[in-house]
């Protein structure tokens, strides 16, 4: 028996205006009578078969309830978003008067429409005019330029054609291949074949903002109605009220403006001058201060006008302000994604832990930021969209934040290079100097990271091999960039930043490894990453630095440095000098510990190493069978060994970067201990596994463990 013959199956394009029904064949006009008569080809019918074309696509947009019944009937549920309480003012009437919001919801009446069939009758998002709830509250709410669904008129009709919203489908989606089969026929829709899928680009529903129309694809999903109808009330009374006074609030807003908006420009400075009429202002404001709040010379200014006029602490001014920015993005005050994305990246550099619990907190901030990103496509070259400058720096700085991520809290890339579809070299050219040079700088942080993954992490275990990057001088990619004419201080905090990689770009064993111990890093790069831990120590008291995150963590992995040398170096020399170069670096960090959660650990960590190494000395210079006149001065003089190196207040630039080399070291008092080491002779109930946070912050392959270490950031 022969097979059977494979049959052509041939998709029929649906015709929106139909409400989903196929589209009707062309059929074949009829001459006019007049060219009939005649017997000469008619050209007329042509003209009469656009105008029905017309007449029909008109008809096709007024409500029908067959079409509308054909759409809910054929359409599984989860296709409709039933979109009701378009307004802040009608979402806390509800709230007021304790009504269910589910039935409001789900209710299909003719004002109450199912997203894709009010689409169909070409609405667009404006207010009811037929609730009495809303007009009731509407001339007191200073949000009263929200909007619900209402007709457009005839201006807003043609723009509302242009308007598009995108949806990307991947290759590995069935979907993308009908897509694409049927998007040359379809009458509502266009794709635009890319590298790994389709943009699907269809007309779709307009929202209407402050700003001007934007489409779906930049509006977040909306939280589920119990979740606002408890939140809102509370939002709106106690979080969008959390801002300093103007005074204050002029102060922060400067000094954000020139210390760290230059190096990592998150937030469009234009934004700030937009009243507080809305909350994605006060937002934007809430973030200005919480970065501000990172700064020690502006304690004064701390104080917030939903908590008194008295000051706050650095720690209860950032807190209350982030917790506050988190609030609202957890509400449908704010749709808009990209806004979502400028929060959750400050969020994700300024936002502190209050418990061990949360130490992960900044890192999955970020995680939520870059998942809007890569929900926005801004990673993927769009061929149908014009260039966005604002989009294309925003996509910058997140992908910044993902390397850096990365690096501080020993986690994988989130954005990998090998998904980028954008020229992203193209991309930082064209920033401003400052910024550029910092995202050439991640770039090179981009392959340091290389080195930590699994693979590379293999390979470099044993003793013979090494892995090492060595980075351009730091002179010629100021050049490079352009960034000669930028204030000192900002190129002191990203020489900061620079020397930060430096030592992450030596690629050590893990401590605790079995050749940990007796492998030393290849002398150009040892010699490279002492000299970049002491330019770090240096700059810090010296160069006025802008508060920005990296740099208690430049610190931090400057004195893990010092500390390895302590730790593991055989000459007493070289043992001096690192211990007075760590308690320096504790003292730096010790400046930052009100301001930085992660500081405050570290800090109280190299304290207590200090003092139990301060006892260990002591007791070796006193125990049986030493001199006993050495001893005795030795051991009136050994705190002098840790403590020779204060930084005093009121040092002059010159003195503090003298100390910054460690010239103050009397090396008659560590002949005292000669050739012993002080770690053998640490009390046994001594945690020694401190070494799994001071040395380990070297190792950026896994994640530092701060359930052991959590206590000390209270101490």
């Amino acid at each position: 028996m022969s097979p059977p013959l494979a049959r052509k199956v041939k998709f029929v394009a649906s015709d929106p205006a139909r409400g989903g029904l196929p589209v009707k064949r062309k059929q074949v006009q009829q001459a006019c009578a007049a060219c009939r008569r005649k017997k000469r080809r008619c050209v007329h019918a042509d003209d009469a078969q656009q105008e029905d074309s017309i007449q029909e696509d008109h008809r096709g947009r007024e409500s029908s309830p067959s079409q509308a019944s054909f759409v809910t009937h054929y359409l599984p549920p989860s296709y409709f978003v039933h979109i009701t309480l378009p307004t802040v003012d009608s979402l806390l009437t509800n709230v007021r008067s304790s009504t269910n919001l589910t039935p409001a919801v789900s209710a299909a009446t003719p004002r109450t429409r199912p997203a894709a069939v009010m689409h169909e009758h070409g609405l667009t998002h404006t207010s009811h005019p037929a609730q009495p709830s809303q007009s009731a509250h509407s001339t007191h709410s200073p949000y009263a330029n929200h909007h619900a669904f209402a007709r457009p008129d005839s201006g807003q009709s043609d723009s509302l054609k242009q308007q598009q919203s995108s949806r990307f489908v991947g290759d590995l989606n069935p979907e993308g291949m009908f897509l694409e089969a049927t998007a040359s026929v379809s009458a509502g829709a266009a794709s635009k074949k890319g590298d790994v899928g389709i943009w699907h680009t269809a007309s779709a529903l307009g929202v209407l903002g402050a700003s001007g129309s934007q489409s779906l694809q930049f509006i977040t999903a909306r939280p589920p109605p119990m979740m606002d109808q408890f939140l809102l009330s509370f939002v709106r009374q106690h979080c969008l009220s959390c801002l300093p006074p103007p005074e204050d609030f002029a102060r922060l807003q400067h000094a954000y403006i020139q210390k760290m908006h230059p190096i990592f420009p998150v937030i469009p400075i234009h934004k700030l001058e937009n009243t507080l009429d809305h909350p994605s202002s006060i937002i934007l404001r809430q973030l200005v201060c919480l970065a501000a709040a990172a700064d020690p010379t502006l304690t004064e200014h701390f104080r917030l006008q939903n908590r008194g006029p008295g000051l706050l602490s650095a720690q209860i001014f950032s807190q209350t302000l982030s917790s506050s920015v988190r609030a609202v993005l957890e509400t449908s005050l704010i749709t808009e994604r990209a806004l979502h994305i400028q929060a959750l990246i400050m969020l994700s550099l300024y936002t502190q832990p209050t418990c061990v619990e949360e130490a992960d907190l900044p890192a999955q901030l970020g995680g939520r930021a870059i998942h809007h990103v890569q929900t926005l496509g801004l990673h993927l070259e769009r061929c149908d969209a014009p260039r966005d400058e604002e989009l294309e720096n925003l996509f910058c700085c997140a992908w910044a934040l993902d390397r850096i991520n990365a690096a501080e809290y020993g986690r994988p890339c989130l954005i990998h290079e090998r998904d980028i579809g954008v020229d992203l070299n193209a991309y930082i050219k064209k920033r401003p100097p400052c910024f550029r040079l910092f995202l050439s700088i991640v770039q090179w942080l981009d392959q340091v990271v290389d080195l930590y993954r699994p693979g590379p992490s293999a390979e470099v275990s044993g003793f013979e091999k090494i892995a090492y990057i060595d980075l351009p001088v730091l002179e010629a990619m100021i050049i490079e960039a352009g960034a000669l004419k930028v204030p000192s201080s900002l190129l002191a905090t990203i020489e900061a930043f620079y020397h930060a990689v430096i030592i992450l770009s030596c690629r050590l064993p893990r401590p605790g490894t079995e050749h940990a111990e007796n492998t030393l890093p290849p002398p150009s790069a040892n010699a490279r990453r002492s000299l970049a831990a002491e330019r770090i120590a240096c700059a810090v008291p010296r160069d006025h630095l802008s508060p920005m995150p990296f740099v208690p963590y430049a610190i931090s992995l400057a004195l893990s440095v010092e500390y390895r040398k302590m730790r593991h170096s055989r000459l007493p020399m070289f043992r001096a000098r690192a211990v007075s170069s760590f308690k320096r670096n504790c003292e730096m960090l010790r400046n930052y510990a009100d301001h930085f959660w992660s500081a405050n650990v570290v800090a109280n960590l190299g304290e207590r190493v200090l003092k139990e190494m301060e006892r260990a000395a002591t007791a070796l210079t006193t125990r049986d069978g030493s001199p006993l006149g050495v001893s005795l001065n030795a051991g009136s003089r050994i705190p002098a060994l840790w403590h020779s190196n204060d930084i005093l207040a009121g040092q002059t630039t010159g003195v503090t970067c003298a100390t910054g080399v460690d010239n103050i070291v009397d090396f008659s008092l560590v002949d005292a201990v000669a050739g012993q080491d002080v770690f053998e002779h640490i009390d046994a109930n001594f945690n020694m596994n401190v070494e799994n946070v001071l040395e380990g912050n070297l190792d950026i392959s896994l994640p530092l463990n701060w359930d052991e270490w959590g206590h000390f950031a209270n101490t």
